[in-house]
């Protein structure tokens, strides 16, 4: 995981959790029960009150306000929070290929992209997109290739699996990669070779 990342989800994560500690805390070390033995300096209710009485709640509901407010900072603490959890899985780098050693692994990503500029570089390649799902002992290569207009896919298609599909079988080895290409023309009208 990114350092700066980890650092920023323990760092919410602490500020979260200390602030529900001690809301949640506050009302129950103050009760009568507990009163006595709490020091000088902690903040305690007077006897008898609440944090929001009946009478309160009913005057902020009065306004006109108080329920729109509610609901939207309600929603948006929720979408905030899940925004937060999707991108724990999206911002990684991808997950991780496993390499000839058993600790050494490649990010799916990195060796993705690697793929597609390679595959752009070729001969009659417009441009090049290539997914890398990671599986445990074996891979699969999704490869997405848009040709110039007059390119013949034959020759592309050997020129990317003797080129960049042949380096990243070599980089994942032993370990086996099925790749599946998908070629694409646009022209007038858009013509499709698997």
């Amino acid at each position: 995981m990114n350092p700066l990342r980890n650092a920023v989800n323990r760092t919410l994560l602490t500020l979260t959790g200390a602030a529900l500690l001690a809301g949640g805390a506050w009302p129950a070390l103050t009760s009568d029960a507990l009163a006595g033995r709490l020091p000088g300096w902690w903040p305690a209710p007077d006897t008898g009150t609440v944090l929001l009485d009946r009478a309160g709640l009913a005057g902020l509901r009065g306004h006109g306000w108080w329920t729109p407010v509610v609901v939207a900072a309600t929603a948006c603490a929720l979408l905030l929070c899940l925004a937060w959890l999707l991108a724990q899985f999206r911002r990684g780098g991808g997950r991780r290929l496993p390499l000839a050693g058993p600790p050494l692994t490649l990010r799916s990503r990195a060796l993705a992209d690697v793929v597609a500029r390679r595959a752009e570089a070729a001969d009659g390649v417009r441009r090049a997109h290539v997914s890398l799902p990671a599986g445990k002992k074996r891979s699969r290569a999704r490869v997405r290739v848009l040709l110039e207009p007059g390119a013949e896919p034959g020759p592309v298609l050997r020129r990317l699996t003797h080129g960049a599909l042949d380096e990243a079988r070599a980089s994942l080895a032993p370990h086996p990669l099925a790749v599946r290409v998908r070629m694409s023309v646009r022209t007038a009208r858009e013509r499709r070779a698997r």
